[in-house]
Formats: C-alpha cells, structure tokens, sequence
C-alpha cells in the first residue's frame, strides 16, 4: 500500500493584499511585514474555520468518481 503524501500549503501575501486589507499601500517594507507577521498569526491562532473549509472541499469533490458517500461523516 502506497502512503499518501502530506501537501504543503504555502500562501504569499502581496503588496496588492495589503491594499484591500489596509486601504492603501504599505508605507514601506516594514510595514508590509509587519502587517504578514499579523496575518500569519492569525492563521496560526485558528481564525480559519475549517469545518467550512472542509465542507466546501467535500462539495467540490462530489463531482469526481469515487462513490457518493463523499458527503457523509461518521
């Protein structure tokens, strides 16, 4: 039996990230990083809900082969 490999998610904020969440630029780089540093601790602290994540992952895959068990949980 083959194991499944564990992916790695990597997300990359940008200057553009920044301008949506703040309403402007980033004065400078510091600014900028700081501001990902707050944004990685935030996804680091649980502000993700990953019951709705996961959810939304299931309803996307019920179009694929594979049964359709894919939305019942045990």
């Amino acid at each position: 039996m083959t194991r499944i490999k564990d992916p790695r998610i990597v997300i990359e904020l940008s200057e553009e990230e920044f301008e949506m969440s703040m309403g402007r630029k980033p004065r400078d780089q510091d600014e900028f990083d700081d501001w990902a540093r707050l944004a990685e601790k935030g996804l680091l602290n649980g502000h993700i809900d990953w019951d709705i994540l996961y959810e939304c992952t299931c309803g996307a895959m019920a179009g694929y082969e594979g049964g359709d068990d894919r939305g019942q949980r045990d």
